[in-house]
């Protein structure tokens, strides 16, 4: 009977537990980021953070297609679009999704705006002609990106 006694009030126990991990969740249908508020200097922090840590993955990842595909360092018009098409272009999507997810600062919502736009054309017209992206001249296609985000404070995430 003793053993009973026990084996139940563990079972209880369990079952309060279970109630307790299961009444913990969210009470709402709002996001993180929607109760989240970012000042100008928090969110120019994050961005710069973020397209840090992102362009040193995308040296490793460029690095390693590069190897892994025989394309020697000093590369051709045509190694470098390849590179880019497969490599860069998947980085500034990334980018862009993560500048998509902060919540922007009150009373900045056009110039992020016109951030997310500047990119996503720069992205558009990269796919269009990988040229575009591997050649060395100006205008290339994250030029108004590089801009704008330079004037906002997250310059290092206007390179492509």
């Amino acid at each position: 009977m003793l053993l009973r006694s026990s084996s139940a009030r563990w079972a209880g126990v369990l079952l309060v537990l279970l109630l307790f991990v299961v009444g913990c969740g969210s009470g709402g249908d709002s996001t993180q980021a929607e109760q989240e508020t970012l000042t100008k200097k928090q969110f120019v922090r994050r961005m710069q953070a973020y397209c840090h840590r992102g362009y040193k993955k995308q040296e490793r990842a460029m690095e390693e297609f590069r190897k892994a595909h025989g394309i020697p360092i000093t590369t051709t018009q045509a190694q470098r679009e390849r590179v880019n098409t497969a490599v860069v272009v998947g980085y500034v999507e990334k980018r862009i999704a993560y500048l998509k997810s902060l919540p922007v600062p009150e009373g900045d919502e056009k110039e992020i705006q016109a951030i997310v736009k500047a990119m996503e054309s720069g992205l558009e017209e990269s796919r269009r002609e990988p040229a575009s992206l591997a050649k060395p001249f100006d205008p290339e296609p994250f030029t108004e990106n590089r801009h704008l985000t330079g004037e906002y404070g997250f310059w290092l995430c206007g390179q492509a």
